[in-house]
């Protein structure tokens, strides 16, 4: 049986609604006018890690750019931390702190010269401590008069806001360009979802118009919780057809007690 509703972040399966769209243009007017950093935020399961992965995606693929992810950064030092970035685009390792600073920013200044374009994305961004954020507001600091020789994008959950709003944190707060942050899907938003998810794996979508509602109802529209149901719901279903009995017998197995947003949708 195929899995339409997979809640792996892939790509392919990301729905892009109108909002996604503006998330993705600001990212893009960002990393293409070279503005240094903006970040994605948002509560858990809203889709960032999908999203950040798309971008990453579509600027690797650009011959004009040298790009890089780092998917869940986990490291003891800034100078790790430094020192994976350098190594993703070849730079080779140094044993001081300063010189791998400084061979960094020799590759980036022949990116510049080459008109190219050098992009981090950096996933689970919640995850980077004090330190390692001032490394990216140290980073900022290889520009010319009027552009930024690295861009990076921080895509984190609602913590990683609570970390820049820290009063230690202004330097880096300030230079965070066009910010975005992904909010719930809307009811026919959850439907064009699931539509989409349905079309890519090439069967015919199984909800009745009602389940689509009791859907929505159950996950409060965040996306990685319509995708639980959803899956659950289908495999229960067996090919039959899909109603709002079954979205909450299948709501019971998907979703913890505390993940029910019966109660918050109005």
């Amino acid at each position: 049986m195929k899995q339409p509703f997979s809640i792996s972040p892939n790509p392919i399966l990301l729905h892009i609604t109108p909002a996604l769209q503006i998330t993705m243009e600001k990212v893009r007017f960002v990393l293409d006018s070279r503005q240094g950093l903006t970040a994605i935020l948002g509560d858990v399961g809203l889709g960032k890690s999908t999203v950040v992965r798309y971008l990453f995606n579509e600027y690797d693929s650009r011959e004009d750019v040298a790009a890089t992810m780092i998917a869940s950064p986990s490291f003891p030092s800034p100078f790790a931390f430094l020192k994976k970035i350098c190594a993703d685009f070849g730079v080779p390792a140094k044993r001081s702190f300063t010189a791998q600073e400084e061979a960094l920013k020799a590759f980036l200044v022949e990116l510049y010269t080459a008109d190219k374009l050098c992009v981090v994305f950096v996933d689970e961004a919640q995850r980077l401590p004090g330190p390692q954020l001032e490394l990216v507001r140290t980073l900022l600091n290889f520009e010319t008069d009027d552009t930024k020789l690295i861009q990076v994008v921080l895509s984190g959950q609602l913590e990683l806001r609570q970390k820049l709003q820290d009063p230690t944190k202004k330097a880096i707060r300030s230079r965070i360009f066009a910010p975005s942050h992904l909010a719930t899907l809307s009811l026919s938003e959850t439907e064009d979802m699931l539509n989409f998810r349905c079309l890519k794996a090439e069967i015919p979508a199984p909800f009745t118009p009602e389940a689509y509602e009791s859907i929505y109802t159950l996950t409060g529209g965040v996306p990685r919780d319509i995708l639980k149901v959803a899956a659950v719901a289908y495999r229960f279903a067996g090919g039959s057809q899909i109603d709002p009995e079954l979205c909450e017998a299948a709501a019971k197995e998907a979703l913890l007690p505390e993940d029910d947003h019966e109660q918050t949708v109005a």
